[in-house]
């Protein structure tokens, strides 16, 4: 097998039997990334549907969110492996690519008018959550890689919960 299957086989192996641990039991004494985890991968509450997005703040965000997807699907791959320098590498790459700015003005004509204020702040917690991962593959501690990982993910998940239509 390649290194490439390898590491697809690993990631996927590593992902279901994290996500099975995390919801085969209730149980309270879970290590804290696998309850950490449960967390991250639960639909936070919403009440009624996303917050809708302009045709223009969705043209805006589409590529910039498949580039961030391809950069999660890399991270997973190294933390599960656990490959420290790659995590950090990555995580680094995650939170300078945050960068959508606010708007100066209130001028429709700016592009980035069309995306909502909420979104500013999930970006800022992303850019936050991507920047402790860094520190904490540094430290190479696999709790605080796994507990930072739950972190950014939970960024993730709330912001899509805040902006994706669930199917």
């Amino acid at each position: 097998m390649k290194a490439t299957g390898l590491r697809s086989a690993l990631v996927a192996a590593g992902s279901s039997a994290l996500i099975l641990a995390s919801c085969a039991t209730n149980d309270t004494s879970q290590p804290p990334q696998i309850a950490q985890l449960a967390q991250a991968i639960r639909p936070p509450e919403r009440e009624g549907p996303p917050e809708p997005l302009s045709p223009i703040a969705r043209a805006l965000l589409k590529e910039r969110m498949a580039a961030h997807a391809q950069g999660m699907s890399e991270l997973v791959s190294a933390i599960l492996l656990p490959e420290y320098p790659q995590i950090a590498e990555r995580s680094d790459r995650l939170a300078a690519d945050v960068s959508l700015s606010r708007p100066l003005s209130n001028d429709a004509t700016e592009l980035n008018a069309a995306i909502p204020e909420r979104f500013f702040v999930r970006q800022d917690d992303m850019r936050d959550a991507a920047r402790v991962l860094a520190a904490a593959a540094r430290s190479a501690n696999p709790s605080k890689v796994a507990n930072a990982y739950g972190r950014l993910a939970e960024t993730c998940v709330r912001c899509h919960a805040d902006y994706r239509p669930r199917d």
